[in-house]
């Protein structure tokens, strides 16, 4: 599974607004409603039952708040960068300024396993969580996130074959 199986560059929100963890989770849930056709109260009330069970800041600025909703047929992604870090109770006590929302279909716990390793797998490199908190656009944002043709070997040599989480 790849980051771009779930977020599409239409998901990418380049600058959130929210200035706590619940409005950053209502104003997700409303941006996943919007994009497929989903009840925004359903889907924030599946975020806040999940996130009361777990932790959802992953550290390092970053967060992955995640919930399984009935209806939805497909795990759907959308990656939000935030205008002011927001705390999601990581355990280094660094508030979020980049979250990656993950929604999968009722009963499809494997699946959104699968997504949140894809997702933490790729939000662990430094260098990447650097270039997404400083991209220009919408289309910078969703190439750092899902491909790796920003990352160049330290000495400019590398078939570029790399894991792309």
């Amino acid at each position: 599974m790849e980051i771009s199986d779930f977020v599409t560059v239409e998901r990418v929100i380049p600058r959130l607004g929210g200035s706590n963890k619940r409005q950053v989770l209502r104003e997700l849930a409303q941006a996943a409603a919007a994009t497929d056709s989903l009840d925004p109260e359903k889907v924030y009330a599946a975020l806040l039952e999940r996130e009361d069970s777990t932790t959802i800041g992953l550290g390092r600025g970053t967060a992955v708040p995640h919930a399984m909703v009935e209806g939805l047929k497909s795990t759907l992604g959308i990656f939000a960068r935030l205008r002011s870090p927001v705390d999601f109770g990581a355990v280094d006590g660094l508030p979020a300024d980049i979250v990656v929302m993950i929604l999968s279909p009722e009963g499809e716990e494997r699946t959104l396993l699968r997504a949140l390793s894809c997702v933490a797998r790729r939000l662990r490199t430094p260098d990447l969580t650097s270039r997404l908190r400083t991209a220009a656009d919408v289309d910078a944002l969703y190439a750092i996130l899902t491909s790796d043709s920003w990352a160049q070997p330290a000495n400019g040599i590398g078939d570029g074959a790399r894991h792309q989480g």
